[in-house]
């Protein structure tokens, strides 16, 4: 073990002994009190190193060698967007339990993830969930830490996202699905390339936007990045993610001080812009709602129940509240569908005989009702393999790649794997890594294979219950589970429906890059009306 710390030389004199000598020596032409702060730093290093290496609380939990002693190699391959790679090789590497910063560990555990994020547990979120906070505005369910405030916000907005209330919207989401056939529609045909990375970050940017601010956004009417606002939302995420062991740098990105920084430096900021246009749309609302008579014209959305929510003490939600729960929509809501729908379009086309399947059955269901162009959910989730494809692809390909950290529980710690892990410890476990538990999913994990959740309902109650594809089933389960599931199953059925559809470059089917999370870019295919009987 020490021979990854030193080189040790003829004579049994350790390097860094050596190494030490010669900074004493350089020293001594300095000043008494500095040559004393410079031993007294490069000792403390010494110490520091040595402690991490063999008295660490998590001295004996594997890892690589620099995640011993700096969370700097942690936060390398986060800058890089290759964690989704990165973390899959660390546990195949080290083991269910792996040492990714000096006190930090990743687990792949089923039993470790019930105790983390299971209902009735008791551990508490990390300060890396500081970063979340959005100035200006009211604690929102992703970032808050406690738990009686967290319970408290959730029930407050858990009608505006439940099944039924979604169902009531689904007209909203089917007219921004019947936009985006139109739009790829107009480009079938033709032979060349569409980027469905793009078509399908715009309609689920569009969707979010009729839910949470009362219209489309106009990205898959215009095919663009309206108002920047995905570019911004990727870039403050990468930021947010990556600073959230620094606690209280992201709000560079939103504070008034930065935003008049950067109009002085004639840089755009598109997260500030976005952020206002956020305040205009909801202030409208909440204007139109308390006015004498409303009337007809309030439209029944997300932000309608919004805008409906009681603070604490019950009286009416404060703007700041309203508006963080619209802004989660759009920033929590759009990237994880659409990263969904690119996975069950990938693992379909990469997979011919379940892409026949699939089509088969979809081709039946509209089969026994000629005329219909859209597909309602309750109907598409009575379509058994269209669910498990869904479910299959989502698993392969969560959203989340980041470890969704916690608090090892207090008191006692927790032990996995054999490995003590003391309380406060922060610890995480990665929906990626986790969905490719072998000891849950059999020796074929890594395999795209759908028949898995229809061969035995007992087994496959089993996997919904362990699947970490949403954060887990607890308490803290993504609150828009439910908005995700209708969007996924409506696109995947319309677009097989709709079109014939191949990869253009299987050998490179898309580019991932993780910034918490997977974002697939440049995913291009090529489409073909298809003639319907």
């Amino acid at each position: 073990m020490v021979s990854h710390l030193f080189t040790w030389l003829p004579g049994s004199k350790p390097e860094f002994v050596g190494a030490t000598s010669t900074i004493m020596a350089g020293t001594s032409q300095l000043h008494t009190p500095t040559r004393l702060a410079l031993v007294a730093v490069a000792a403390g290093l010494v110490c520091l190193v040595l402690y991490r290496q063999f008295l660490h609380p998590l001295a004996k939990v594997p890892g690589p060698v620099l995640a011993r002693f700096t969370g700097m190699w942690r936060n390398w391959y986060y800058l890089r967007g290759q964690w989704h790679d990165v973390v899959l090789a660390l546990h195949a590497q080290y083991g269910r339990v792996v040492r990714i910063a000096p006190n930090e560990v990743s687990i792949v555990d089923e039993a470790a993830a019930r105790a983390l994020y299971g209902h009735g547990t008791q551990v508490v979120k990390t300060d890396w969930y500081e970063t979340w906070d959005v100035p200006g505005t009211a604690s929102g369910l992703f970032a808050t830490r406690d738990r009686t405030e967290h319970s408290f916000l959730r029930r407050r907005v858990s009608r505006a996202f439940s099944m039924t209330a979604i169902l009531e919207f689904e007209a909203y989401i089917q007219g921004c699905f019947d936009l985006l056939l139109d739009q790829l529609a107009a480009r079938a045909d033709s032979g060349k390339a569409v980027d469905m990375a793009e078509w399908t970050n715009a309609v689920a940017y569009d969707i979010v936007g009729e839910l949470a601010y009362g219209s489309q956004l106009g990205h898959v009417r215009t095919g663009s990045d309206v108002m920047g606002i995905r570019q911004a939302i990727l870039t403050g995420f990468f930021w947010m993610a990556n600073l959230g062991h620094y606690p209280g740098k992201s709000r560079l990105l939103t504070s008034p001080t930065t935003a008049a920084l950067t109009r002085w430096l004639g840089i755009p900021n598109s997260f500030h812009h976005f952020r206002q246009w956020s305040v205009n749309r909801v202030r409208a609302r909440m204007q139109e709602s308390a006015a004498p008579n409303p009337g007809k014209s309030t439209r029944k959305d997300m932000l309608h129940h919004f805008v409906q929510m009681k603070d604490a003490n019950g009286n009416p939600a404060s703007e700041g509240e309203v508006l963080i729960e619209a802004m989660n929509i759009i920033g929590a809501g759009a990237d994880t569908t659409s990263i969904g729908m690119r996975a069950c379009l990938y693992y379909v086309c990469t997979h011919p005989a379940v892409y026949k399947r699939l089509q088969a059955e979809i081709d039946e269901y509209f089969a026994a009702r000629p005329g219909q162009q859209g597909i309602p959910y309750n109907e598409a989730r009575q379509l058994p393999y269209l669910q498990a494809v869904v479910s299959e692809a989502t698993r392969l390909h969560p959203s989340i790649v980041y470890q969704l950290l916690r608090r090892a529980p207090s008191p006692g710690g927790m032990t996995v794997a054999g490995h003590a892990i003391p309380a406060g410890t922060a610890v995480g476990i990665s929906p990626r890594a986790q969905n490719r538990d072998r000891a849950v999913w059999g020796e074929d994990a890594d395999c795209f294979r759908p028949e898995r959740w229809l061969e035995d309902p007992i087994r496959a109650r089993y996997f919904e219950s362990v699947t970490m594809t949403f954060g887990g089933n607890g308490p803290r389960m993504c609150i828009g589970r439910n908005i995700a599931l209708v969007e996924m199953l409506k696109f995947i059925a319309l677009m097989l429906h709709t079109f014939d559809i191949e990869l253009v470059d299987t050998t490179r089917p898309w580019r991932i890059e993780s910034f918490w999370f997977a974002y697939q870019h440049e995913m291009y295919v090529r489409l073909w009306k298809r003639v319907k009987s």
